[in-house]
């Protein structure tokens, strides 16, 4: 029987104080025991005191308060040591099989990821998913490409190898991280049930005021290296769809921005309504 390998997560962690004990003790909670936790803070906050006492639990730092979730993820790549990692942020949580499902299918397939569940903390409304009904099995850059919101998968170690966080960007960053890797990957399996669970709150960046500016910004930045040369990590060959899924991503998010809704769910609710 082949030996469970070991699991690197990575969470950043900025003014993180109300919220980050529930996302460390859903991984505390998770039935796959084999993980170390890095916990990376990018202010002047000592988490440890917040936190059970767990050896797995390891706590660093980025070099300066502020230098962003990217810099902070970036850190914990470079301490990650384990064939497996993956991330959660501080104020999301997995539930309990989370590691026990995505685990074993990252170890032979590369990439395994989830159907999130988004959930609202500050609005009486029933959670959703990425997917109504999804397919559960292996699926393209393509198909992850067209969805907007931020995946989170178990990866291999060795595929990730020196792939980093664009630390100029403060939004799209893990879409540019996540949609390399699946694209070297030549695809990434999608466990059909949901196990990890986005807390949308109103400090949420992707939800926050402002963030359809941000949006815009990032998508431009991401276009201009992509079309410049600079191929982000994804291969040479796929660098065109690359820019197609920026191109569709930064349309989306200016006719968000015409429909002169307050709320991103409810526009691509409509959106699919309409299509």
């Amino acid at each position: 029987m082949r030996e469970s390998p070991c699991v690197s997560v990575i969470m950043p962690a900025y003014e993180a104080a109300d919220t980050i004990r529930g996302a460390v003790d859903s991984v505390i909670a998770q039935t796959y025991r084999q993980w170390e936790l890095l916990v990376v803070a990018d202010d002047t906050m000592d988490y440890a005191p917040l936190l059970p006492a767990d050896p797995r639990i390891i706590f660093l730092r980025t070099r300066s308060r502020g230098a962003g979730p990217s810099a902070a993820r970036n850190v914990g790549l470079d301490r990650a040591r384990q064939p497996l990692v993956t991330f959660l942020d501080s104020d999301d949580v997995w539930y309990p099989e989370k590691l026990a499902v995505l685990a074993p299918l990252a170890r032979e397939r590369g990439i395994a990821l989830d159907n999130v569940r988004f959930c609202y903390r500050h609005k009486n409304r029933a959670c959703g998913t990425y997917w109504k009904e999804p397919s559960e099995g292996w699926h393209d850059l393509d198909f992850y490409g067209r969805v907007s919101e931020s995946l989170w998968p178990v990866y291999r170690r060795d595929l990730v190898g020196d792939t980093r966080f664009h630390e100029p960007l403060r939004f799209a960053e893990e879409a540019v991280f996540n949609l390399s890797l699946i694209a070297r990957n030549e695809g990434a399996y999608l466990c059909a049930r949901p196990l990890h669970e986005y807390r949308i709150r109103p400090s949420t960046l992707t939800r926050s005021a402002g963030a359809a500016g941000r949006a815009e910004q990032a998508y431009t930045w991401i276009l201009v290296r992509l079309r410049e040369g600079d191929h982000l990590f994804f291969p040479p060959r796929l660098v065109e769809q690359a820019i197609s899924i920026f191109e569709k991503r930064r349309d989306i998010n200016r006719a968000f921005v015409e429909s002169g809704l307050s709320d991103f769910q409810d526009f691509e609710i409509r959106q699919r309504a309409q299509r």
